[in-house]
């Protein structure tokens, strides 16, 4: 057994009563009514607590609090199928841990369920990572974080992501909202040689809706509560007056909710020792329910050409080595652009937004579709 059950009993966890609450619509795993079979349900909630490997010592206590937050909102919607699976064992070393979230969360993807992790620190991102890389042939990643934790000497939660982004699997990884001045910028170099991008707040401030293709093409999506601004959740060890605002922070919840591709959304580094009145935890729980109302509106699009429900773009010019195509759905307006593979003439598909298409219409070649050409060729 992976999992402790979750304890309803404990002095701090007073759910409101009412038939609309969440947590009275969900299945909890608890020591009179342990888990059953998983394949009946689409979302999974476990928690991970854990801060062995870290310099936020606290942040462990977590995933109970966030969770007596998410229990007493009110229900998404009666026909999803949740399950809280309760907080992982604690084991002996930390990278038990990692390979502990490996197994299970490999167990979960393999039953078609979606994983919400409630941190828990952000190292623990990596055994999640595991998981994709034992299941598929590329992984594409976002962290959402204000530093990029790739530090030099650092280890733990930290200089987690260098051992990540060492993966050969890991075909696309963006970070969303780092903040210049906490950011080597040696570091963030690194991450552009290696085709990959970290995308700076203000750049996203200009233009909020870019954040929405990137959330698309994720598999595993990691947000650090330190990337919300510390008036908004100043549960952390590394506040900062900048950051998302809360509203925001549930807007990308949701982007990642509403993908396609998206299996795993994990929320990490809140320690409640510095948080106010809940304030954090409260937050968390908004963002997980936000998640699970994007999820719940999901619309599993297959963007291909003679397919009437999408209409293609075709971009040329002379100055230009290849055609750019774009494909839009007539459904969602969503857009795609197509980057070819010269070696084995296929072409990848990548999300993209309608401003990516007006960029190729004035003979510009967007960087999105550079990073990704570069990378597979």
């Amino acid at each position: 057994m992976y999992f402790e059950p979750v304890a309803l009993d404990r002095p701090d966890f007073s759910m409101r009563s009412g038939k609309g609450m969440f947590g009275q619509h969900i299945r909890i795993n608890t020591p009179s009514a342990p888990i059953d079979e998983i394949s009946n349900y689409q979302v999974a909630i476990m928690g991970v607590c854990e801060d062995r490997n870290s310099h936020n010592e606290g942040a462990s206590v977590s995933p109970d609090q966030i969770r007596t937050s998410l229990y007493q909102l009110f229900k998404v919607n009666e026909k999803v199928r949740i399950i809280d699976l309760g907080n992982l064992i604690r084991t002996d070393s930390i990278s038990d841990t990692y390979f502990g979230m490996r197994d299970v969360i490999m167990e979960l993807l393999n039953n078609q369920l979606v994983v919400v992790v409630l941190g828990g620190t952000q190292d623990i991102t990596h055994g999640a990572y595991m998981a994709f890389e034992r299941l598929k042939p590329a992984v594409s990643m976002v962290t959402i974080d204000p530093r990029i934790d790739m530090e030099q000497g650092e280890t733990g939660s930290m200089g987690w992501m260098k051992e990540t982004i060492k993966s050969p699997k890991l075909f696309k990884y963006t970070n969303l909202g780092h903040q210049q001045y906490l950011v080597d910028k040696n570091l963030l170099e690194k991450i552009e040689n290696q085709f990959f991008e970290s995308i700076r707040l203000g750049t996203i401030r200009s233009n909020f809706g870019m954040t929405e293709p990137i959330l698309r093409d994720a598999h595993l999506v990691s947000f650090d509560i330190s990337a919300i601004r510390q008036s908004d959740a100043p549960g952390t060890v590394f506040p900062s007056p900048n950051g998302f605002m809360a509203e925001e922070a549930c807007q990308l919840a949701r982007y990642a909710g509403l993908s396609d591709h998206v299996s795993c959304f994990g929320i990490y580094e809140i320690n409640p020792r510095f948080d106010v009145h809940y304030q954090s935890t409260h937050l968390a729980a908004q963002m997980v329910w936000y998640f699970i109302e994007g999820f719940v509106q999901r619309k599993t699009e297959n963007p291909q050409q003679g397919n009437p429900d999408f209409k293609v773009f075709v971009v040329s010019h002379q100055d230009m080595e290849h055609e750019l195509t774009f494909i839009k759905s007539l459904i969602t307006n969503r857009w795609w652009i197509q980057v070819p593979e010269i070696n084995s003439g296929k072409t990848v598909l990548v999300s993209c937004s309608k401003e990516e298409y007006q960029q190729a219409c004035k003979h510009e070649i967007p960087d999105l579709w550079w990073k990704i050409y570069q990378r597979i060729n």
